[in-house]
Parts: C-alpha cells; sequence; structure tokens
C-alpha cells in the first residue's frame, strides 16, 4: 500500500496482531474474549483502510503524482470487473485485509522457522548454503535474483517443504460436506462443517515414514502423492500466493545464508500454536557474518 507513516503502519500491525489472535476463537462476542478483541481490533483496521483506500483515490484523481503507486492498492482502484463495476471503498478495504491475512504472518512464520531448523541441522544448512554459493558464483557479480535463478533452488525449496510440512503455518479450514458419509462409524450427514487438519495430515505414516524426524528427501521428484502435503491446501481452490510466498521465502534464504551464519539463544524453544506456530520467545538468535562471505 506504500505507506510511509511509521505511526500509522505500527497501529495497523497491532490491531492485525489483535484481529489475528481472535480469528479461530470461540465466537464468544463478550468483552474480556479474544473474539470481542479481535471484532473491534477488526473495525478500526477498515476504518482505517477506508480512509487509506478514500486518500490514494483522491490522489489518483488529483493527479498527485505522474504515476500513481503499482500496487495491488492501485490496481483495485483503476480496474473495473469483467462487467465495468468498480468496487467501493469497502470493498476494496476488505480485500486489502484478506490479502494482509493470507499472506503476512504466514511467511514470516515460515522464514522463522526456517531459520530455527537450519541452526540445529547444521549438514542442511550446508547443503542449502553450498547450492546458494552455486547460484550466486553464476551470476559473476551482484546481480539482482531472476526467476531462473530461483528456479535452481531445488534443494533449498524441499528443506523448505519439510518445514512446512512439520510445522505448518495453517492448521486447517473448514469445509461444507456436499453428501452424506460414514467415517469409522460415524455418520456425516450433508450441509455439515467439517475442518481438516493439516499437521495430522503430514504426520501420516503411510506417506511420510518415520514422519516426526526432519528429511528434505521427501519432496525430490514427483514428491508426496496429491493430497497428503496440504500446507497451501490443495485442488482449484489452492493458496493464490504459493508461487509469491516462495519467491519471498527463497529469495529471503538466499541473502541470509550466503552472508551469515547463526546460533539459537535458547536451544529448544518452545512452539506454540496461537494460531500460528511461534517460538514462544520470538527465536533469539546470535547472526555472525559468514567467514566467507559470497560477492
Amino acid at each position: 500500500m506504500n505507506l510511509e507513516d511509521s505511526n500509522r503502519i505500527s497501529k495497523l500491525f497491532n490491531l492485525f496482531n489483535i484481529f489475528l489472535k481472535g480469528v479461530i476463537s470461540i465466537a464468544l462476542n463478550i468483552p474480556g474474549t479474544k473474539f470481542y478483541y479481535a471484532k473491534r481490533a477488526t473495525k478500526t483496521i477498515r476504518e482505517e483502510l477506508v480512509l487509506i483506500v478514500k486518500e490514494r483515490r483522491e490522489a489518483i484523481e488529483q493527479k498527485l503524482s505522474d504515476s500513481p503507486p503499482q500496487d495491488l492498492l492501485s490496481h483495485l482502484l483503476l480496474f473495473p470487473d469483467e462487467n465495468g463495476k468498480f468496487m467501493s471503498e469497502l470493498e476494496v478495504a476488505d480485500n486489502i485485509l484478506m490479502m494482509i491475512f493470507a499472506g503476512h504472518d504466514t511467511t514470516t512464520v515460515t522464514t522463522t522457522l526456517v531459520m530455527k531448523y537450519l541452526a540445529e541441522l547444521p549438514h542442511v544448512y550446508e547443503n542449502v548454503l553450498q547450492e546458494q554459493k552455486e547460484v550466486a558464483l553464476s551470476k559473476g557479480g551482484r546481480e539482482y535474483l531472476n526467476w531462473a535463478d530461483i528456479q535452481k533452488m531445488t534443494y533449498t525449496w524441499d528443506v523448505v517443504s519439510e518445514v512446512l510440512r512439520l510445522t505448518s503455518p495453517i492448521i486447517g479450514s473448514w469445509k461444507e460436506v456436499l453428501e452424506d458419509f460414514n467415517y469409522q462409524g460415524y455418520s456425516i450427514p450433508k450441509g455439515w462443517k467439517i475442518y481438516w487438519n493439516v499437521p495430522a495430515t503430514h504426520m501420516d505414516p503411510k506417506v511420510f515414514p518415520d514422519a516426526k524426524n526432519f528429511d528434505a528427501s521427501r519432496f525430490e521428484g514427483a514428491g508426496p502423492t496429491p493430497f497428503s502435503y496440504i500446507p497451501f491446501g490443495g485442488g482449484p481452490r489452492m493458496c493464490l500466493g504459493k508461487e509469491f510466498a516462495r519467491l519471498e521465502i527463497l529469495v529471503f534464504i538466499h541473502n541470509v545464508v550466503k552472508d551469515f551464519r547463526w546460533k539459537l539463544l535458547i536451544p529448544n524453544e518452545k512452539i506454540e500454536y496461537d494460531p500460528m506456530p511461534t517460538p514462544i520467545e520470538g527465536l533469539p538468535i546470535l547472526l555472525q557474518p559468514s567467514e566467507d562471505i559470497i560477492a
């Protein structure tokens, strides 16, 4: 959204964290509950986002700059749907909120947990480092990464995939039953809402032998069978942001691994789900420049 006001950013960040904690809480809208505070935070976030939308619309209409920022907000304001209809300011604000919800903390959590596993598994770190060295050296200078470079990071993405299997940022989601069925003696009627669970799916020993152990080789070649590995969901409604998330995560890993080594200041730090897997102390690390920094 191209926000530059640090106070505004901080306000939205704090409100968003309150909103996030209430997303999967029990729906009791009474003072003192996570749901109650999340509802209040959501109202304030939407009001603030609508104000931001209005400001951007006015800037575009008044042509305050030769070229408006090339971001999602401008796109939603400038381009109509297939019927020529533009979204209202509230609809734009809700779309922005959904995009932030879908992509912000999930990527942050994933990169945090990748840092944790790489610190705990030196042999995996060395293999990732070797692959990133090869990518960096192939560029012959400090050129920016391009799409072809990302495609070379196959082992690194296998490592990220195994991190996502063991500690998926998304616990699951709701689905509506389309027809009656029986499961282990229970009758599930059409129309019921059921919750599919990602961690339980990823720990199925029939699909992932020795499931509790870290093994990035599970994702070599064709990888796991369809719908057995679902951190991004599956089917026609798979997460739209999967490739963007992959890009963000791999660019981050490339830059941090080739320049730094690190160790955990709190070994065996506990991970809690609230609602995403998060180290309870924030994963403090000692970051040290690599002895062999790659140009």
